[in-house]
């Protein structure tokens, strides 16, 4: 009977405490939830982190807003059970209603990697806050630095603020002429520290793209096709409290943070390989340009033995031989790097593997004597700067070879007629599945109606860096859905296809070539 008792003075007391009120208010310093008119003062309990919580008198269902330096939001928000999620001031949707894509080949799909985390939650735009000493900021901001300082980072996701005291905060190589006045980042965990398993996490600006959604939707739709792809996601970025805009968070392709998650799943060997990031001229010719091309990750040694021989094998490889090509596949993940190549093919990925031999890396996988092919930088996609006309993405991938003849990696593969079989098994699977003009675009279109408000706020930015700004305005942001559109600036910038538009017209064009009836 005790017990029942306690329980009962136990629900009670919950009742009296209500719910619990958390909001993100940058700039507040007076910040406030009032439900059914009655306010009550939240508090952060940070003072450079503007993350305000508290508790109210309130029950399922109660409507609230929050009203930070004495104004209040124009809308109602409707508590659901009793707690809010991590509430952003002024954004009617904390948290949307949509599912990741569906599976497109679910065969031999890639399954090691960790579960994803709420960072990677497609229905949360997660706000990060990075805290430096200022002169050190200025120093990366202003005189785009190449040194590396001590922050401590606070990123908040729809349920919980995570913070790392002493994490190492950089520019995403700095200096270079092309470089946007809008930086990309990146940052490291202190030694020890993890977030869903990783400790160095980049961002990318994202404004080759008036969109914002390419890049993301790039990694996602390869996840689905069963590919160790990259994580990514939108967030909100500042720095000394300062908003710099939305930025792509994902994984660094060519560090062990996302070799340890998304390869070993958060248990790597005691042992890692070497890690090379490809650049111009990785194209895995038996050559010395090719093995020039491979740049040692932090932290790898440059032992290019497993690159060289798989270069090797390639170069003498029989592909009439099935038993030479099985063989081959065990030095080299072939059914990985076939659904890479699809995605090229598909999105028209002209910066990649397939057309251009670079933004690609390597991981030697020493226990298994076994070469990954990973991809990375996926903006060149979906019509971006696509230098080579309308009509290019109606030819065939047979074309291709001939074309683009230094890929030789998958122009080779494509020689044994297994290989090509399955390579056009997925291509059909995908295009069936998930690129098309029906689960794509309701997918984009969901996506875009969710992170229009944090557009607008990233569009009325002044960026503080020097670089290019290509001037995109928030009207193109969604004119680029369905259209081309041409760079306000004048100065590069090339999105002269539509994103919908694009992948309308490029299911059309592979659901001819392969005979397939699209919904």
């Amino acid at each position: 009977m005790r017990i029942t008792g306690l329980l009962t003075l136990s629900a009670l007391a919950q009742v009296v405490l209500g719910a619990h009120f958390k909001v993100i208010a940058p700039g507040g310093t007076d910040v406030q939830v009032s439900i059914n008119g009655q306010k009550t003062k939240l508090s952060a309990s940070d003072g450079d982190v503007p993350y305000f919580v508290g508790d109210a008198n309130a029950s399922d269902k109660s409507k609230y807003k929050y009203i930070v330096n004495g104004k209040s939001e124009s809308f109602d928000r409707t508590l659901s059970g009793d707690s809010t999620k991590n509430d952003f001031y002024g954004r009617p949707v904390t948290y949307n209603n949509m599912s990741n894509l569906p599976a497109a080949i679910g065969k031999n799909d890639w399954t090691n990697a960790i579960q994803p985390g709420p960072i990677w939650d497609i229905n949360y735009i997660p706000s990060v806050f990075i805290t430096g000493k200022k002169s050190d900021m200025d120093s990366l901001v202003k005189d785009l630095s190449k040194k590396i300082y001590k922050t401590k980072i606070t990123i908040i996701d729809a349920d919980t603020a995570h913070t790392f005291e002493g994490a190492d905060f950089q520019l995403h190589k700095p200096g270079k002429k092309h470089n946007n006045a809008k930086q990309s980042w990146k940052w490291q965990l202190p030694k020890g520290q993890l977030l869903n398993g990783r400790n160095f996490f980049k961002i990318r600006h994202m404004e080759e793209d008036p969109t914002q959604i390419r890049e993301k939707l790039y990694a996602d739709i390869l996840r689905s096709m069963g590919v160790y792809a990259p994580q990514a996601n939108m967030i909100r970025f500042f720095i000394n409290g300062e908003g710099f805009g939305t930025f792509n968070m994902l994984d660094d392709i060519p560090t062990y943070s996302y070799i340890q998650s998304v390869i070993y799943g958060g248990k790597p060997p005691k042992k890692m390989g070497p890690l090379f990031d490809g650049a111009s001229g990785a194209s895995f010719k038996n050559d010395q340009t090719n093995l020039d091309a491979f740049e040692p990750a932090p932290g790898s040694s440059n032992d290019k033995a497993m690159i060289k021989k798989v270069s090797q094998a390639l170069a003498s490889l029989d592909t009439s031989n099935d038993a030479a090509v099985q063989a081959f596949s065990k030095k080299f993940q072939v059914d990985q790097f076939l659904r890479f190549m699809v995605m090229e093919f598909l999105a028209a990925q002209w910066d990649g593997y397939w057309m251009e031999q670079t933004n690609i890396g390597a991981y030697e996988d020493l226990d298994n004597d076994n070469l990954f092919f990973l991809g990375q930088d996926f903006d060149a996609t979906f019509g971006v700067n696509l230098a080579y006309g309308r009509d290019f993405i109606k030819q065939p991938y047979t074309d291709y070879p001939k074309k683009f003849k230094d890929g030789v990696m998958i122009n080779k593969l494509l020689q044994n007629p297994k290989i090509k079989s399955t390579f056009e098994g997925y291509i059909k699977s995908t295009v069936n599945n998930v690129f098309n003009n029906n689960t794509l675009t309701n997918h984009v279109l969901k996506y875009h109606d969710f992170i229009l408000p944090d557009l607008k706020w990233d569009r009325s930015i002044k960026q503080q860096s020097k670089g290019i700004n290509y001037g995109w305005t928030f009207d193109q942001v969604t004119k680029n859905l369905w259209e081309g559109v041409d760079a306000p600036n004048n100065n590069g910038g090339g999105a002269e296809w539509g994103l919908v538009e694009y992948i309308a017209a490029k299911s059309t064009a592979v659901a001819k070539q392969f005979g397939l009836k699209l919904q």
